[in-house]
């Protein structure tokens, strides 16, 4: 029997033990690399809009200026319209609440004490403190990616400069591409991503008005404004409306309700991997399957990101060993 002798040099050792503990580096500042990427992305969709108000002769620090104050300005907007009336709806719907729960009818008796059967209602202290602390948290971290969006997009016209002070002139050509190619594939899915909100936003207002809802043009703001959260921003645009919709009569929220699993539905299966498809390039298939691994991976935040991720990373693959044209 012959004998192999295996010998590893101590390049191979260093660039291994180096390697692992880069990869060890860069998973304890995960959420910071996303909080950076999330802001990168935010600069290439508000860019466009910097980029008209430029042409116009406005500078470029009161050009985003003026384009944060707009986006404030919407949200805002949003924001006003649907808080009164949720907690109108909802403060009604818990005054009555006590009356429906009394009249309910369950195995043939009538006024039946349940309300000793919602030990959840025992955690309410404790989940609210959850809540506000998550809320807190959610703003700060919004406040930075921000902050930091606001930044990238000053430095945006500087990344020429800067691909040639860290990579030289060779290095810089394909910083360049890939700069470019990242540029060009998150701006065609922004765009994508502006469409299906507007899609949704219209859809949502028509089915609202065909029910009878109250407040058709908030809840279709809100809806509209929420398809950019995967999965979960249908289900609380649905929940919403599903409050406003009992007060007209339980047979309208239902009705509601189905209508939200519907445009849930045909968003999901129809609607997002058609545009996809047809604004970034991917295939239907390919974008269904991104949505649910990232979702799978890292819930909300990684539905939401697996397409720019997947589309970033093919940019850079294709920047740095795709055509040099």
């Amino acid at each position: 029997m012959i004998t192999r002798k295996i010998e590893i040099s101590h390049k191979t050792v260093i660039f291994t033990v180096t390697f692992l503990l880069a990869l060890a580096f860069f998973w304890q500042i995960r959420s910071i690399i996303l909080i950076i990427f999330v802001g990168f992305v935010l600069m290439q969709a508000i860019n466009p809009l910097v980029l008209r108000l430029e042409k116009i002769k406005i500078p470029r620090i009161l050009a985003i200026l003026i384009v944060y104050l707009l986006l404030l300005v919407i949200i805002s907007f949003a924001i006003a319209g649907i808080i009164p009336i949720l907690v109108e709806q909802t403060s009604g719907l818990v005054n009555t609440l006590p009356n429906l729960i009394k009249n309910v009818k369950i195995f043939s008796e009538n006024n039946i004490d349940i309300s000793s059967q919602f030990k959840i209602l025992e955690t309410i202290p404790t989940n609210i403190a959850k809540i506000a602390f998550s809320v807190v948290s959610n703003v700060f971290s919004g406040l930075i990616i921000l902050v930091i969006t606001f930044y990238f997009l000053l430095e945006k016209n500087n990344f020429s400069k800067y691909g040639d002070s860290f990579f030289g002139d060779k290095g810089k050509i394909k910083f360049l591409r890939v700069m470019n190619n990242i540029e060009e594939s998150l701006g065609h899915w922004v765009n994508a991503q502006l469409l299906l909100m507007l899609i949704i936003g219209l859809l949502s207002y028509v089915g609202y008005l065909v029910l009878g809802l109250k407040y058709a043009v908030p809840l279709a703001i809100l809806a509209g404004l929420l398809e950019a959260v995967p999965n979960i921003g249908p289900i609380i645009t649905t929940v919403i409306a599903s409050l406003v919709a009992l007060t007209i009569s339980p047979l309208t929220a239902l009705f509601t309700v189905i209508f939200g699993v519907l445009v849930q539905q045909l968003e999901n299966n129809f609607i997002v991997p058609k545009i996809m498809s047809k604004s970034v390039g991917l295939n239907p298939l390919i974008t269904i399957i991104l949505i649910a691994a990232g979702g799978k991976l890292a819930g909300i935040v990684g539905a939401l990101l697996a397409i720019p991720i997947f589309l970033t990373a093919q940019a850079i693959i294709k920047g740095l060993y795709g055509d040099s044209k």
